[in-house]
């Protein structure tokens, strides 16, 4: 269930050496820096965004320039680019065949806002007119003379076109290229890639299916999408993962529910999303941890439920992301720091704090035999409801946690195959 993003990026500089872009670089999963062969490169920048959002594209680029790898299928709109038009740059492969159906979507992109680069660029017939098209070329500087790199940054000028300079690896190098009237570097000499790791939950390849289908049914609503959300774990962590985002497409605001996270990340961000997971992620099963998670936080709800109705998707969240520990094998408070959360929240998961922190301390009780309210017997024993009525709650959640969990379970191995052979 719990997985590690993994990725490098690798800063861009310009003529006075201060970083202006990162360039984000897949690495596998499995070796550091070792590409898989299974996957081409369409996969590989798909998995590259969705480990940009896990992580947060904020805490890897700041407010700099992005750029990605592209292949033909995210070219020509077939793969959803999920990253900000004004803040990404995309990179066309050097020797792809650029067809009619290419040169359409290259021009949908830049109509989007989107800049392109011509990665690995070197002259050939009809260069010309791409270079009507793109904002940038990068050039490998190990594989030309310079008189013949000279004419490329003096043309590409002509046409208004960025040069950056590829695998500069000396100072002696980093002047020639200066003088050869670059732009930008990217290099050695001034900085390798650097790996960055997080930790996050991979979601049912079952319930992004459900998602996908869901969200693009005419006639869905925000609260059909919330309800499917709502009973993955590590789905629900996603989006509240991806509404931290927020910031970065100019959005600023805190959440208290999944239905707020949900309206931050908009109805095409998490279609793409969602498309961009189905992808490139494997199947998981969900394990006893994840009926455990799901039922406190439906305890919450049910809690919550009798003390404040309106209270009770905010219950929701805190229990659900109270056992993100057990989860990801991390504390809590690193789990969320980076998650937009209202205050209230963050202070009952942390801290057992206000009347969230109450309903969370008695949800713990009676589901781990842990905390100090008394014997739950009523007011007077600092319990928020009666015996009884908890007693039919704890049931209650115990019996939707188990049933979304087997459903996950159940509904996966099946479905996910035979999706997977199709």
């Amino acid at each position: 269930m719990s997985s590690a993003p993994i990725l490098a990026r690798q800063p861009i500089f310009d003529r006075v050496l201060n970083v202006v872009g990162y360039e984000l670089l897949y690495r596998s999963q499995t070796a550091i820096g070792t590409m898989s062969s299974k996957n081409n490169g369409d996969m590989m920048t798909a998995q590259v965004m969705i480990d940009a959002f896990i992580l947060g594209i904020e805490r890897l680029t700041g407010d700099r320039t992005l750029f990605i790898n592209a292949d033909r299928k995210i070219l020509v709109g077939e793969v959803p680019i999920v990253f900000p038009p004004g803040k990404t740059v995309i990179e066309v492969p050097n020797g792809i065949e650029f067809d009619s159906k290419l040169l359409e979507g290259c021009q949908s992109l830049i109509k989007r806002g989107f800049k392109l680069a011509l990665d690995n660029f070197s002259w050939f017939e009809g260069a010309q007119e791409l270079l009507k098209l793109v904002a940038f070329i990068k050039v490998d500087v190990l594989l030309g003379q310079p008189k013949e790199i000279a004419t490329l940054v003096r043309v590409a000028r002509k046409f208004g076109v960025k040069s950056v300079a590829l695998k500069v690896e000396s100072w002696e190098e980093l002047e020639t290229c200066t003088q050869l009237g670059f732009d930008y570097f990217q290099g050695y000499v001034l900085s390798r890639p650097q790996i960055i790791e997080g930790k996050t939950l991979a979601p049912s390849h079952m319930t992004n299916l459900r998602l996908a289908s869901e969200l693009n049914n005419a006639n869905s609503s925000l609260e059909a999408v919330e309800q499917i959300v709502r009973r993955d774990p590590a789905l629900s962590y996603r989006v509240f993962q991806a509404a931290s985002e927020g910031s970065y497409y100019g959005i600023r605001r805190t959440v208290r529910t999944l239905n707020d996270a949900l309206i931050i990340l908009g109805w095409r961000r998490l279609q793409a999303w969602v498309t961009l997971m189905l992808l490139v992620e494997p199947e998981t099963i969900p394990s006893e941890r994840v009926s455990s998670v799901l039922v406190r936080a439906r305890l919450c709800e049910l809690i919550a439920a009798h003390i404040d109705p309106e209270m009770s998707n905010a219950a929701y969240t805190t229990g659900l992301l109270s056992g993100l520990d057990v989860l990801l094998g991390i504390p809590t408070e690193e789990a969320i720091k980076e998650l937009p959360l209202d205050a209230e929240i963050i202070a009952a998961i942390l801290h057992m704090e206000g009347i969230l922190g109450k309903i969370l301390t008695e949800a713990e009780f009676l589901q781990l035999g842990i905390g100090d309210f008394g014997d739950g017997t009523g007011e007077a024993d600092g319990g928020l409801l009666d015996a009884e009525t908890l007693q039919r709650a704890y049931v209650e959640a115990l019996e939707w946690g188990d049933a979304m969990a087997n459903s996950l379970v159940n509904s996966n191995r099946p479905a996910a195959n035979h999706v997977s052979n199709q």
